[in-house]
């Protein structure tokens, strides 16, 4: 398997993804530059009058993970795939918001009278709309890089009087109505399977139980598909920077900043890539696909791109 490289024009125009030896070759001649590493994008020195190529996107969504993936509608080849790692602490975030302006009021300080229609424009809880916000997010941000003209998202019906442990299926039903009409005022196309049909359709490509996998089935349906893209992982990083956090000692030690993009050499695992998620005295922890906490050194750490909105690590 050998991962495409995705490519824009001049004006910043998708175009069809290119294989990694002609990149190097536009690279080498000076016919393109590099605007993202991960996931690896390059733009080419010349407009393009009419850019060809079409594209899907598949939606496993889920409660605390999302499986998303981008296809080739003609030729059926996956030129992205992974998963959306979801929020867990907006809820508890918000009751503690709560909590404090609830006993705000009963000291002796401004008061303000509680509020409960302010939710004006959109009608779901924060904890759901923070999710699909995430998708949100990524389908906008790969739209910068592919043509896509379709998104297919699953969905899921639960019996919730017969069954009594459907907590996150619940979460799983929610807002699909808000991330549907978010979809088609992007200028998508939307249309929707359900989970019983994409586990048939998973089996027989002979795909194993994941998220990606069920988007790529999502997708595919029944059509075997070429796979020239890493699994990767999306981190949607906070819009809101608490800047006066007190356990927070500092913004960047060593030429390295929280969220950025490095890759370490360590005497076991051997060259890892991950996202920076602390920086301690003697050490960098990283966000990596198997380990939320891995120790790099310093010295053995090399930058390869500064954080976004989004984080991409595999």
């Amino acid at each position: 398997m050998t991962p495409k490289v995705f490519v824009v024009d001049a004006e910043g125009k998708p175009l069809l993804p290119t294989h990694p030896a002609r990149a190097r070759k536009l690279l080498r001649e000076g016919r393109a530059k590099v605007i993202q590493v991960v996931p690896f994008t390059i733009q080419i020195n010349r407009i393009i009058e009419n850019p060809v190529g079409s594209f899907v996107a598949g939606v496993d969504d889920g409660s605390k993970y999302v499986g998303v993936v981008i296809i080739n509608d003609k030729t059926n080849e996956v030129v992205f795939r992974g998963g959306i790692r979801l929020r867990q602490d907006v809820k508890r975030l918000m009751k503690q918001r709560s909590d404090y302006r609830r006993s705000r009021r009963t000291r002796k300080l401004r008061y303000r009278q509680p509020r409960f229609s302010n939710r004006k424009g959109c009608k779901i809880v924060p904890s759901i709309k923070c999710r699909k916000d995430s998708i949100l997010r990524f389908l906008k941000d790969m739209m910068k890089r592919v043509n896509i003209i379709k998104v297919i998202v699953e969905e899921v019906k639960f019996n919730h009087f017969r069954f009594r442990f459907g907590k996150f299926f619940s979460l799983v039903e929610q807002g699909k109505k808000y991330l549907k009409e978010q979809i088609k005022l992007s200028g998508l196309d939307y249309d929707s399977v359900f989970g019983w049909m994409t586990k048939g359709w998973r089996l027989n490509l002979g795909l194993s139980k994941s998220h990606s996998n069920d988007a790529v089935a999502i997708t595919c349906k029944k059509d075997e598909p070429i796979f020239s893209s890493l699994d990767y992982i999306i981190k949607p990083r906070r819009t809101r920077i608490w800047e006066n956090n007190s356990t927070k000692t500092c913004t960047e030690k060593n030429g390295f900043r929280h969220f950025d993009i490095v890759k370490a050499k360590h005497r076991t695992r051997g060259t890892v890539i991950g996202s920076i998620r602390s920086l301690k005295k003697r050490c960098i922890t990283l966000r990596t696909s198997f380990d939320d906490n891995f120790q790099v050194s310093y010295s053995k750490s090399k930058l390869i791109q500064r954080h976004n909105r989004l984080i991409y690590y595999y």
